[in-house]
């Protein structure tokens, strides 16, 4: 069972479980950190899409500082911020801004489907107009690209000044 702590000092900015949710659609870079094996933090920024719950990133197959870290301990965290602005604001200057700290288990999609519902959804959230082209970079890229899933445990939300969308 994770550790439950006050998600900020200021009980008034956490925000409920559907704005994290929101914020996590809205949201263009996640920061996924992991623990080396010799138990130093690793953050990276990384694309990615939610999918029925659940977090997709992509990587290439081969080797790195993040993959070696996602085999040797699956546990990540992942920092999401979004409408972040700074401002002059009731005499002092402040930041307005909603995020997402969430946590989960991070592991390889191993179901060849679903890495292409996975790219396919990454290439619509980046680059939409380039719909026409997805299939001939998906068999092109497909054979040096692995797609990870995490299953988040907890999503906690927070906001400071926040214009929300819509």
């Amino acid at each position: 069972m994770p550790k439950h702590y006050p998600m900020t000092q200021l009980k008034e900015r956490e925000l409920p479980a559907e704005d994290a949710w929101e914020i996590l659609e809205a949201g263009e870079y996640a920061i996924v950190s992991t623990v080396d094996p010799d138990g130093s933090p690793y953050g990276v920024p990384l694309s990615y899409v939610i999918i029925d719950g659940k977090m997709y990133v992509h990587t290439g197959k081969g080797c790195g500082h993040k993959i070696e870290d996602f085999r040797h301990d699956s546990r990540v965290s992942v920092a999401v911020a979004i409408d972040v602005e700074p401002v002059y604001e009731d005499t002092f200057f402040t930041t307005r801004f909603a995020s997402v700290i969430a946590s989960g288990r991070i592991s390889r999609v191993e179901d060849p489907a679903t890495v292409r519902k996975v790219l396919v959804a990454l290439c619509m959230k980046y680059v939409p107009s380039a719909k026409q082209e997805i299939g001939g970079a998906i068999e092109r890229e497909h054979d040096v690209t692995d797609a990870w899933v995490i299953e988040l445990d907890e999503v906690r939300a927070k906001a400071g000044r926040w214009l929300k969308r819509g």
